[in-house]
C-alpha cells in the first residue's frame, strides 16, 4: 500500500513540474516576442501626410500654358485654367517695365491717364503709359482677374485678357452681334509691354534686312506698329475684331457684314473705331478696320457723331 502512495505521489508530482514547466516556457516566449517586436518597431509616429505625398510634381501644379490654336474659341468654362494658383517667379525684376524694351519712343511723354477719365486715356507717338500704371485685367474667357504682370511674362502672352471697364461691354457686344447672325472673333486684346517690343523688333529687322538702315528701319516699323507703351493693346482697352473663325487681319474685313454690324452698333455698347481711313495724318497709323477702343457709350456716339478720331475728341474736349 505504502508503495502505491508513493508512486501516485511521485505521478502528481511529475504533472505539477510539467505544468510548471510549460507556463515558465510561455512567458519565455512571449518575452523574447516583446522584446522582438520593440527593436524592429519605427522609431517615428506614422504620419499619412508625410507618406501620402505625391511623387509627380507636375500633377500638383497647375498648368499656365495657354492654348496656341488658332481655332480655339474663347471657353466659357467658368473654372479659369489660365491663372497660376502660386505666385510666378518668371517675370524680370525691373524697377520699370520699360526696363527690359529694347526699342522705346524717343519722343513720347508721359500720359495722365486720369485727365479726362480712365477709359479715354490716349496712347499714341506723343503719349505712352506712366512707369507706374497699374491694370485692371481679367480673363476675356471667363471675367475672373488675372495679374498683369504674369501677363507680362513672355511666354504667357497669348492668353486673352481686357480691362475689366471693357469686360462685360464687349461680352454683350458679341451676344448681339451673333444673335444678328454676325458673330465675331476676338483676334487680339491686351498686349504685353514685352511682347509689344518683340512684335517692333520683329518689323525693325525685316526692313534692315532688305537694306534699310536702323533709323529708316524704325521709322517704316513705327507706321505700323506703336512702340511699346504707346500701344493701346497695352491698355486691355484696344480689340482686334474679325469675323467668327477668321484670324487674319486684312483691311478686306471692311466687306463684311461684321464691320457693317460694328460700325452701325458698336457705340451703343462703348466702341469706337480707334484708326479710321480718314484720319491716318491725325493718328499716325495705317487704316484698321479691325481695331476698335473701349470709351463708354456716351463718349463713343459723342465721338461719331462729331465724326472725331480719339485725338481730336481730347483737343475737343480740351478746349
Amino acid at each position: 500500500m505504502a508503495t502505491n502512495k508513493r508512486r501516485k505521489k511521485s505521478k502528481l508530482d511529475f504533472k505539477k513540474v510539467a505544468l510548471l514547466s510549460v507556463a515558465v516556457l510561455a512567458v519565455v516566449i512571449a518575452i523574447v516576442f516583446a522584446v522582438s517586436s520593440t527593436d524592429n518597431a519605427p522609431d517615428y509616429e506614422y504620419s499619412p501626410t508625410e507618406n501620402n505625398q505625391t511623387n509627380n510634381v507636375e500633377d500638383s501644379k497647375p498648368s499656365t500654358e495657354p492654348s496656341t490654336d488658332p481655332t480655339t474659341e474663347p471657353s466659357t468654362d467658368k473654372t479659369p485654367t489660365e491663372a497660376p494658383s502660386e505666385p510666378v517667379t518668371s517675370a524680370p525684376v525691373m524697377k520699370s517695365f520699360y526696363d527690359a524694351v529694347k526699342y522705346r519712343s524717343p519722343d513720347a511723354v508721359t500720359a495722365d491717364i486720369f485727365k479726362h477719365g480712365r477709359n479715354l486715356m490716349l496712347l499714341n507717338r506723343e503719349y505712352e503709359l506712366p512707369e507706374d500704371f497699374k491694370w485692371d485685367l481679367v480673363y476675356w474667357s471667363n471675367g475672373k482677374h488675372v495679374d498683369a504682370m504674369y501677363l507680362n511674362c513672355e511666354e504667357h502672352n497669348a492668353v486673352k485678357a481686357v480691362d475689366k471697364a471693357a469686360y462685360q461691354p464687349l461680352k454683350d457686344m458679341f451676344a448681339a452681334a451673333s444673335e444678328a447672325g454676325v458673330p465675331l472673333n476676338l483676334v487680339s486684346a491686351y498686349r504685353s509691354i514685352y511682347l509689344q517690343d518683340k512684335l517692333f523688333t520683329r518689323s525693325v529687322n525685316t526692313y534692315m534686312k532688305s537694306g534699310l538702315s536702323e533709323t529708316a528701319a524704325i521709322n517704316k516699323a513705327n507706321r505700323e506698329r506703336t512702340f511699346s507703351g504707346t500701344s493701346e493693346h497695352n491698355t486691355g482697352l484696344g480689340f482686334d475684331i474679325l469675323e467668327k473663325g477668321n484670324y487674319t487681319l486684312t483691311e478686306s474685313f471692311e466687306n463684311t457684314a461684321q464691320f457693317k454690324w460694328l460700325m452701325e452698333n458698336a457705340e451703343n455698347y462703348g466702341f469706337i473705331l480707334r484708326y479710321a481711313k480718314d484720319k491716318t495724318d491725325i493718328t499716325g497709323i495705317m487704316y484698321e478696320p479691325w481695331h476698335f477702343r473701349y470709351v463708354g457709350v456716351e463718349h463713343a456716339k459723342k465721338i461719331n457723331q462729331l465724326d472725331m478720331c480719339l485725338e481730336e475728341y481730347i483737343d475737343y474736349l480740351e478746349a
